[in-house]
């Protein structure tokens, strides 16, 4: 249940961008290059939005996905569990209603999101220790 806060983006504002920050923190690579290349990539897919449930699903199709189903009778894992069940490795993790980068068990965020539901996460670098 670990949380760090952290805007990657540029100036530091604080704005509807889930998907271009985790995506620039767990890939390493600079928030306005990230933000290009989304927008590129979604254009050639033909969606409207970087932010669509299913276009994340074919950005991120070369990484290995952790899918969480759910189970009838029992609550969603959260991303505060995530995190304690993947202490080591850089994740994207797609909660309710946004996307957030954990890294070695901690969330980079600017806000604690750690109560929200997992549906699915990309491993986007390995286990190394």
């Amino acid at each position: 249940m670990a949380f760090k806060f952290y805007n990657r983006h540029p100036k530091g504002i604080s704005t509807t961008d889930c998907v271009v920050r985790a995506t620039s923190t767990a890939l390493n690579i600079d928030y306005l290059e990230c933000r290009r290349n989304l927008n590129k990539t979604k254009r050639e897919l033909g969606f409207s939005s970087y932010k669509d449930t299913k276009f994340l699903y074919k950005y991120f199709k070369g990484y290995p996905r952790l899918i969480f189903k759910a189970i009838k009778g029992e609550p969603r894992i959260k991303a505060d569990d995530f995190t304690l069940l993947h202490p080591k490795g850089t994740y994207i993790v797609k909660l309710t209603g946004h996307i957030t980068c954990i890294i070695d068990g901690v969330i980079f965020d600017t806000w604690d999101c750690g109560y929200r539901s997992v549906y699915t996460a990309w491993e986007v670098k390995g286990n190394e220790s």
